[in-house]
């Protein structure tokens, strides 16, 4: 699959990774091990499966040892660039600093401590079939009491954004951390500011052509160590 040939990744891995520190603390969530593999290392070549070219890494804590990694493994022709923050930007302010780097009209922006099991082009082509400026992949959960809960319309549009609402029970739509957003959408991003893609841009993007796919991914964050404690087998399963 090469559908995302034309699409440069920006992988937001710039995290302190608090949670997980007392499984790890001498390494960044990105370089921590899935079944004897960093799992950057096991993202990249999900990405690469779907024909992905030039990664852009959105790095802050620990950045020279990732950095160091990517210089010292072979990445068969995969371009790898990074922006390394001198202050904390957020998520939003770290994927407006990555702009300068980003060659494609439409990039694909992940979180570094999760994935999600879709197809990819599937993702591209619905982005591409709404005109979207702004698309995000839902997947539903039973418990949604720690994740960005999200409503859309018949059509798909996202007409309410709540990053991990307070008092939630029960199952719903939630934010998978995975956006193709247009060049012009990550200009509307204040920057060299702190800003939470989720909580300050996201909002401000309802009825403007933001779009959500959703569906039944498996998906897990690796940021938690009882999280992490599951991603080798996640891993495995999802590769059988």
């Amino acid at each position: 699959m090469t559908c995302l040939r034309n699409i440069d990744v920006v992988i937001l891995a710039g995290g302190f990774g608090t949670r997980l520190r007392s499984v790890f603390s001498d390494r960044p969530k990105v370089l921590v091990p899935i079944n004897g593999v960093p799992f950057l290392k096991c993202y990249l070549e999900w990405l690469r499966s779907f024909g992905a070219q030039r990664i852009i890494l959105s790095l802050g804590h620990m950045a020279e040892m990732v950095q160091d990694f990517v210089k010292n493994e072979n990445w068969n022709g995969l371009e790898i660039a990074a922006n390394v923050e001198t202050t904390p930007l957020g998520t939003g302010g770290a994927v407006r600093a990555c702009l300068p780097l980003v060659k494609s009209e439409t990039a694909l922006v992940t979180n570094g401590d999760s994935v999600t099991r879709l197809d990819l082009c599937r993702f591209v082509e619905f982005h591409q079939r709404k005109n979207a400026r702004l698309s995000m992949v839902l997947t539903h959960q039973p418990q949604v009491s720690s994740s960005g809960l999200v409503e859309t319309d018949a059509n798909d549009a996202v007409i309410s954004f709540t990053e991990k609402p307070a008092g939630a029970t029960g199952g719903g739509y939630i934010n998978a951390g995975l956006y193709l957003m247009q060049r012009e959408a990550i200009e509307e991003i204040p920057a060299d500011k702190p800003v939470s893609i989720e909580k300050d841009a996201f909002p401000k993007f309802c009825g403007r052509g933001f779009f959500a796919m959703k569906g039944e991914f498996p998906f897990i964050d690796i940021g938690t160590p009882e999280s992490y404690r599951r991603a080798g087998e996640f891993f495995r399963s999802e590769a059988a």
